[in-house]
């Protein structure tokens, strides 16, 4: 009789464990779906990054970290994969975010630097930002929203005039046609101006005899398209 009391006091804490427990994960999935993701972000750093660092963690630390510095050295690039630098407090977490999408995490350097490889950018204008969070959890305000431009399609480059083997009688030759706004054309060693609407015109000198003329123009992003022709100056 002692012993089936037992037995019946054992399965009576079994079960209220098994109770706890289940209680104990549904608050969990309820504090995901109240809180969201800085709850996830505050858990996964606090317990993942927490053996990262050999920097000790100040539990009674309240203070945010500041925003992650994210070094861009250009605005517009032709390459899609880019890897994103910069620096934040160091053991802190940077979580990088791209077109509002997730774009890597990485926990920062002791001298404070970080890097994100293999970062996809889109055709277009791309919006970067991040946060960092520290070991205490702490979670700093977003970093102010920075862009750069993708292309890697070359620059139109329409070219009205001169037309290929144009013969000319004189020793100038007007030259003009349309490219893409803000692109940089160069006439062999001459740089000719293009307006708002990617719309050139200009007059070129010319040799007495066949001159070739090479049009190279360059977009933001450096992707490029060269068209070559002959003038045949008649002076």
């Amino acid at each position: 009789m002692y012993r089936s009391r037992l037995q019946r006091l054992e399965e009576r804490r079994n079960v209220r464990k098994a109770t706890l427990l289940g209680l104990g994960a549904i608050l969990v999935v309820v504090a995901v779906v109240v809180l969201g993701i800085p709850f996830l972000i505050r858990m996964a750093v606090f317990f993942g990054d927490l053996n990262s660092t050999n920097r000790p963690v100040d539990k009674n630390d309240q203070i945010p970290p500041a925003p992650p510095s994210i070094s861009l050295p250009y605005d517009a690039t032709n390459s899609a994969t880019q890897t994103i630098s910069g620096s934040a407090e160091p053991g802190s977490t940077v979580f990088l975010t791209l077109n509002g999408d997730s774009a890597g995490d990485v926990v920062v350097a002791d001298d404070g630097s970080f890097a994100i490889s293999r970062v996809t950018l889109t055709s277009g204008d791309n919006a970067l930002s991040a946060l960092a969070v520290d070991q205490a959890g702490n979670q700093s305000v977003t970093l102010t929203q920075l862009t750069i431009f993708f292309s890697n399609q070359p620059p139109k480059l329409d070219i009205a005039s001169p037309t290929d083997r144009q013969q000319i009688s004189g020793n100038t030759v007007p030259v003009s046609g349309e490219t893409e706004a803000a692109a940089r054309l160069i006439v062999n060693d001459r740089m000719i101006i293009v307006n708002s609407t990617g719309k050139f015109s200009a007059n070129f000198n010319l040799n007495p005899g066949e001159n070739v003329l090479v049009f190279l123009a360059t977009d933001r992003a450096g992707n490029e398209t060269r068209k070559e022709l002959t003038v045949i100056s008649n002076q």
